[in-house]
């Protein structure tokens, strides 16, 4: 069973009336901001329904390539990270091309290298390492791509390592992509690095998961690839999301640091209830995951569906690149909520 298999089984469960406390899938089960509803409430009781650009609101692109250090033409929107991250695959790599990523990984990742027809090479990390590299060989590959902080382990790769890849690309006529959705939520500031084709997402940073609303940091002759994707696949992002994304952004001192408090919290709580029932796992660098593993897990597929009968969900390793042992929770719940949830993965051992 797929890691999506594993969250509609919790959600058919929840509909059949049993409790779940479900995390196995990164939602931060925080409200919108209300600024952000009332900007898009705004637009919709406006009545603007006309198709706008397939690049996104002009407004927009100001505002993000102004966070973003870059010109407006450098700057894509589109439905999400994970629409992003698909049309550039699509339009930079051609069938049986290789896709270098680091493991453990996002599952969608190689997803959608399958799909496209495109061979990917998994450089396989491990704990005992902090889940970091020392090199990757970017000689073949057509694309690389690297989370920063990383889906699953929360881990935040150093300035020199980035760097470091950063000019490997470059040598190697390799594109890489920084898939940088939890940029925001990092416990410590990330660089802003130049050099790498940067994707971003306002699910996480601002708590508005649903309303799939993304961009793409390029350069020119890549943004005008994607954009003409766009036009084929989505014609443009609806401009009451994009309202409300310019919200966020206007917001973006307030929500972010509230946000972080919330993160802190909770990861302090986790590594708690987690250490003292003898889990292992690196100190996450950012917040909504922990990566973690016990010494009586031989198999975390079966502990998760054992879990999931128990009430708990979490997402087996096995589906972040063969880390069978491991398992993955978005730390999505108030502080007793995820001590009682420990408490069951304890009990289930």
């Amino acid at each position: 069973m797929s890691f999506y298999d594993l969250a509609e089984k919790a959600l058919k469960l929840e509909r059949e009336g049993k409790k779940i406390i479900r995390l196995n899938v990164g939602d931060t089960n925080m409200p919108t901001p209300q600024c952000v509803l009332d900007a898009a409430i705004d637009n919709l009781n406006e009545k603007k329904t006309d198709y706008g650009s397939s690049a996104g609101l002009p407004e927009l692109r100001e505002k993000i390539a102004k966070r973003e250090g870059c010109g407006i033409e450098n700057v894509v929107i589109g439905p999400g990270s994970k629409h992003i991250l698909y049309g550039l695959l699509t339009v930079l790599a051609k069938k049986g091309e290789k896709v270098t990523i680091p493991t453990p990984a996002w599952p969608a990742y190689e997803m959608i290298c399958k799909q496209l027809g495109l061979e990917t090479v998994m450089v396989r990390t491990e704990m005992e390492n902090n889940w970091h590299f020392e090199t990757l060989d970017l000689k073949n590959s057509k694309m690389c791509i690297i989370c920063n902080p990383a889906n699953p382990t929360s881990n935040v790769y150093s300035q020199k390592c980035i760097d470091d890849v950063i000019k490997n690309a470059k040598e190697k006529e390799c594109h890489l992509i920084l898939d940088e959705a939890y940029k925001a939520i990092a416990f410590e500031k990330i660089p802003r690095y130049e050099g790498a084709i940067r994707v971003r997402s306002f699910s996480k940073e601002f708590n508005i998961a649903n309303w799939r609303l993304g961009y793409a940091i390029a350069p020119a002759d890549v943004a005008k690839k994607l954009i003409a994707y766009n036009q084929i696949n989505i014609t443009c992002v609806p401009p009451f999301v994009q309202m409300g994304g310019i919200a966020c952004l206007e917001n973006e001192k307030e929500l972010i640091t509230e946000n972080l408090k919330v993160w802190k919290a909770r990861s302090k709580a986790a590594q708690k209830a987690l250490k003292n029932a003898g889990f292992e796992f690196v100190t996450p660098d950012a917040g909504i995951y922990v990566f973690a593993t016990h010494e009586k897990i031989t198999h975390a597929g079966e502990y998760a569906h054992k879990l999931l009968d128990n009430g708990v969900a979490i997402a087996p390793g096995g589906v972040f690149g063969g880390y069978e042992r491991h398992f993955r929770i978005c730390i999505n719940q108030d502080e007793e909520t995820l001590e009682d949830a420990v408490g069951i993965m304890t009990e289930e051992l």
